[in-house]
């Protein structure tokens, strides 16, 4: 476990209406075109564009290779009203500051604007916080991305500063708006979040 953390880490988490559950390879011809859109994959930090079937194969394998280091922990979204695949999101642990972890997620261009990432952020907080024991959750976003800003202060994130960030599908590098939330800000936090 990383930083006490008392329960393994999940295999699948269940959200309002989402279940976030590890990618399979069965699943790339679900996402590959979802995070594949140039609308999703530009405001990504280490998603190639365009992004292919090949690459969707390598990210399944990837994950679970990380996941089995506990390094980091990526989850495929999934609506369960349907099975629809509309997103992912993960953490990732810092290895030069324990109990640390940055948060990734993207939604697919055809769900935005419904809550999923919000729903889905709240989720890997609290399975950061509560079920891994990590101390802090950070994320990065491109300056120009005031939807994802939004949706990190919602969830209860606090701009702390910035950092030169690279977007691998732009090729370039960017000074991006840091965001952070504690393990002691968490449950106050939580409660504007849901």
């Amino acid at each position: 476990m990383v930083g006490g953390g008392a329960e393994p880490w999940p295999d699948s988490v269940a959200a309002p209406r989402l279940l976030l559950r590890a990618f399979r390879h069965e699943d790339v011809a679900d996402f590959v075109p979802l995070i594949g859109d140039w609308q999703v994959a530009r405001w990504l930090a280490r998603v190639p564009h365009p992004y292919t079937a090949a690459d969707g194969h390598e990210w399944v394998e990837l994950a679970a290779r990380d996941r089995a280091a506990h390094a980091a922990l990526a989850f495929l979204a999934v609506r369960t009203e349907d099975g629809a695949p509309l997103g992912a999101t993960g953490l990732h642990l810092d290895r030069d500051r324990p109990g640390s972890a940055e948060i990734g997620y993207w939604v697919g261009t055809p769900y935005h604007r419904a809550g999923y990432g919000l729903e889905m952020v709240t989720a890997m907080l609290d399975v950061g916080f509560n079920r891994l024991g990590l101390s802090r959750i950070w994320a990065a976003a491109d300056p120009d991305n005031l939807p994802s800003r939004s949706l990190l202060l919602k969830a209860g994130f606090r701009q702390r500063g910035e950092r030169r960030y690279d977007f691998a599908a732009r090729g370039r590098s960017v000074l991006a708006p840091y965001f952070e939330i504690t393990a002691a800000e968490w449950p106050a936090r939580r409660e504007g979040s849901a």
